[in-house]
């Protein structure tokens, strides 16, 4: 295949990594790289010289494609805050079909529902204490740093996991007084490179990847319906603090202009939905 070729998919994996309500897992399945991609991070040593020749333009690619779209996502989430949390759990809210369908795909059974509502339930439990009861505004460090790459991580490893789920709930607060989410300070360090925030984030990147490949390669091959559906009870959990209520609130105005947005943003998923059900996923080499 070109390079050049490559290098595009490569990049569109890397802003799926990055976007709301997009996996780069699913688009890495799409173009037919997962698999090779999963072996190469969890074995970097031993499969680097089989898999480079394949996977250096989709590494370029990605790249490029993480740290643009992070830089654009910080820029717009700094400005249009509300805004742009009201188009993620649009975004959040159309790729529901597409995580219910995938999930399905090799049945379900009483398990994958008690993975869901038991996922659910901790979720909600966890957030609704750390938004509400205790009021936490986290102050980003080393720690969380490390905890936003691995997010960004999981959403390569797991196809239907993407990385705003779990960042966009926790909200942050600077030195300043400037209050505002995890995701918009990670995607902010990514698309500034700043390097004092970059490395414990590329840390937490790689001990994802070590530690976590081969634990949900085992998930997918043995329990592929548990997993999934333990995905969308955390994506619904973490999608419900992610509402801008306050934003909803204010005022009929705002209150439309806020659910014409919810509108947009699902509408962007269910087209992706659309164009990805109609591609014919190439095979997988193993």
């Amino acid at each position: 295949m070109n390079v050049f070729v490559k290098i595009i998919q490569g990049a569109l994996i890397g802003a799926g990594g990055v976007l709301p309500g997009v996996s780069g897992g699913v688009l890495a399945v799409l173009f037919g790289v997962y698999k090779p991609l999963m072996r190469l991070l969890a074995h970097p040593i031993r499969e680097l010289k089989n898999t480079i020749v394949e996977l250096w333009p989709i590494l370029v690619g990605f790249v490029i494609g993480y740290i643009g779209i992070a830089k654009v996502l910080s820029s717009v989430l700094e400005a249009y805050q509300s805004e742009s949390l009201a188009v993620f759990v649009g975004m959040a809210i159309g790729i529901m079909p597409s995580l219910f369908r995938e999930a399905g795909e090799q049945g379900r059974n009483r398990f994958s529902w008690i993975s869901l509502a038991g996922v659910f339930a901790a979720a909600f439990t966890l957030l609704y204490v750390c938004n509400y009861v205790l009021a936490l505004r986290i102050v980003p460090n080393f720690g969380w740093n490390m905890f936003g790459g691995a997010c960004l991580a999981l959403s390569i490893i797991a196809p239907g996991m993407s990385a705003s789920v779990l960042m966009l709930p926790l909200k942050t607060v600077t030195e300043a007084g400037t209050e505002g989410v995890l995701y918009d300070h990670i995607t902010g360090a990514i698309g500034d490179l700043n390097v004092g925030a970059l490395l414990p984030i590329l840390l937490g990147a790689v001990l994802a990847f070590i530690l976590l490949t081969r634990a949900v390669d085992w998930m997918m091959n043995k329990h592929y319906s548990v997993m999934f559906h333990g995905v969308i009870g955390l994506v619904i959990a973490a999608t419900i603090f992610t509402i801008p209520f306050a934003a909803f609130t204010a005022g009929v105005s705002s209150c439309m202009i806020h659910v014409a947005l919810v509108v947009v943003g699902c509408i962007c998923t269910l087209l992706l939905d659309v164009f990805n059900s109609k591609v014919e996923k190439p095979p997988v080499q193993d």
